[in-house]
């Protein structure tokens, strides 16, 4: 079972292709940024955060796909985060914890 849901909002098809403008947007601008509260702050990525659990399996895809800064809005959208004090700041160490947790909840 999927925790992705499509309603009356919109099917999961139009979710992932509003993800993916969103996606490219929020990289494309930040990508020359250093400040991660600027790059968590932009419009594109608050409007991923918007989106809610919906964007969770689109969010692990990508970072597993490429690790960036996504931290802030799997943080935000799940409540929670896997992530040791330990590994904070550590990308590949916070890259594992989350998509540890994403397959343990069934969102990969």
């Amino acid at each position: 079972m999927s925790p992705i849901s499509s309603d009356s909002v919109g099917t999961t098809t139009d979710i992932e292709a509003d993800f993916q403008r969103l996606a490219a947007e929020w990289k494309q601008e930040t990508a020359h940024l250093s400040s991660s509260v600027t790059i968590a702050e932009h419009r594109a990525y608050q409007e991923i955060i918007g989106m809610g659990k919906d964007a969770i399996p689109f969010i692990l895809r990508d970072l597993e796909e490429s690790p960036s800064q996504w931290f802030w809005a799997l943080r935000s959208i799940a409540g929670e985060s896997p992530v040791r004090p330990d590994d904070r700041g550590d990308v590949d160490a916070m890259t594992s914890a989350w998509l540890d947790w994403g397959r343990r909840n069934f969102y990969i």
